[in-house]
């Protein structure tokens, strides 16, 4: 996008398109954590075992089995948005999210249904999956598009923050119905309430998009008649966006994906699974260090503005390795101590380092590609990346756990996963943000009859 059109969208309109395309963004995520929240309550009503451990392994899996249906989402809608609007994808898969998540609040439980139930569950968990993978790169390629130059660090990083908030909005509902139900009538029913309370915020929030305008990017493309007709195959066949794509996939979403997994979702696994804290006490502990870690991601997004986003990114790459080990041997300690205080405190300074990691990524992956194929090129690298370092990550720690008897083993998986993703974001991703901000240095400095030469960023 040139700088002018960026500029000629005034402060409050911009916070608008912000607030508009998180509040989304963190109720898909919501619809999608949910099941984390109530990992053991659906193990027991859809995946009975004798063997506890066989149980949490299996339902951990069925986390795991959305993130496989990820790409598949990206595949569909992201040359969707590309083609016919970053609105109206985002606002498809919003309510194809929603109508998802209602199905497993009515799905019957396997003492109803037998085999049937556990097949609906996956079979659903796929389709919030494909929802998914379609939505989070056309509401980044839309919030970027409007974002003002030396300003879409700061702007897209909201976004990021959106998985925590919607984990924490999903934790605080389950944590309030354990409250206020007792066990039999939760298992009964309570569960239920979380998904089907879906339905009216899923509705609020398309009726909200819809009154959303295209960006400007995608406004002058269509006017100019420069869209692609086939935005996959122009990404697949490109070597300049395969590169981009394999240096986000190993480098910054692989940084990304190893962290916030680790610090959030299997911290979550970690307290209760390794450690039996009780669910309650584990959701506060996460809850308080996700609201701590919540306004630092603009404030990481505005650094990266600033000095580059894989300078930030890499920095809190190498903290994160360094922190991680002792943070989580200080949390095995403190929590067989009761020292939740000091607990809690690890967990936040693990999630501030994760949002370090997180929030200038959006920004970084989007200005990689062409805007004829943003989207697509956004969405490929983050669920390949996605699939091959998160999504199984709390199956593969957790499985480390009982293999070796040690409850540490799973971090120091995590801590070797992120190795290659520090190696290649300071050998490949330093240079390409360099050549990025190099690129938006010449747009700047160009004559007019240059600008109008040079492509729609």
């Amino acid at each position: 996008m040139s700088t002018t059109s960026g500029a000629r969208h005034s402060k409050p309109g911009m916070l608008r398109i912000i607030a508009t395309s998180s509040l989304g963004t963190m109720l898909e995520y919501y619809d999608f954590f949910v099941y984390v929240a109530l990992t053991s309550t659906l193990t027991h009503l859809f995946l009975p075992s004798t063997d506890r451990t066989v149980a949490a392994m299996a339902g951990v899996a069925t986390f795991g089995i959305a993130y496989v249906a990820r790409p598949l989402g990206t595949i569909i809608f992201s040359p969707m948005a590309d083609r016919i609007g970053r609105k109206k994808t985002f606002v498809i898969t919003l309510a194809i999210m929603g109508i998802a998540t209602v199905g497993i609040g009515c799905l019957p439980t396997y003492a109803m249904a037998g085999l049937l139930a556990p097949i609906g569950l996956i079979a659903l968990r796929v389709v919030q999956g494909i929802a998914l993978g379609g939505e989070y790169g056309s509401a980044v390629v839309y919030v970027m598009e409007h974002a003002p130059a030396g300003r879409k660090g700061m702007a897209t990083s909201v976004l990021q923050s959106t998985a925590s908030l919607g984990l924490l909005l999903a934790l605080a509902i389950v944590s309030a119905l354990k409250f206020a139900l007792d066990a039999a009538a939760f298992e009964s029913w309570g569960w239920r309430v979380p998904f089907l309370i879906s339905a009216p915020i899923v509705a609020v929030a398309t009726w909200i998009r819809l009154g959303m305008k295209e960006t400007p990017v995608f406004a002058e493309m269509k006017e100019a008649g420069r869209l692609s007709k086939s935005p996959l195959q122009d990404t697949l066949s490109s070597a300049t966006s395969w590169k981009a794509i394999l240096v986000a996939m190993f480098g910054a979403q692989g940084g990304t994906s190893v962290s916030l997994y680790t610090s959030i979702v299997y911290m979550l696994y970690f307290l209760q699974n390794v450690l039996k804290v009780d669910p309650s006490r584990a959701n506060l502990c996460l809850g308080v260090a996700i609201v701590v870690a919540a306004p630092l991601y603009p404030a990481f997004g505005r650094l990266s503005d600033a000095i580059g986003r894989a300078r930030v990114m890499l920095i809190g790459i190498v903290l994160w390795i360094v922190a991680a080990y002792p943070a989580f041997a200080g949390i095995r300690t403190n929590a067989l101590a009761g020292g939740w205080v000091t607990v809690t405190l690890l967990v936040a300074l693990l999630a501030v380092l994760t949002a370090m990691i997180m929030a200038p990524l959006p920004a970084f992956i989007a200005e990689c590609f062409p805007p004829q194929s943003r989207t697509t090129g956004f969405g490929l690298s983050q669920q390949l990346g996605n699939v091959l370092f998160g999504g199984f990550l709390p199956l593969i720690s957790l499985s480390l756990v009982n293999l070796t008897g040690n409850p540490l083993a799973g971090v120091g998986y995590s801590i070797v996963s992120l190795l290659p993703c520090l190696a290649v974001t300071y050998f490949w991703g330093l240079r390409q943000d360099r050549l990025i901000r190099q690129r938006h240095y010449e747009v700047q400095c160009a004559s007019p009859a240059d600008t109008a030469q040079l492509p729609v960023r």
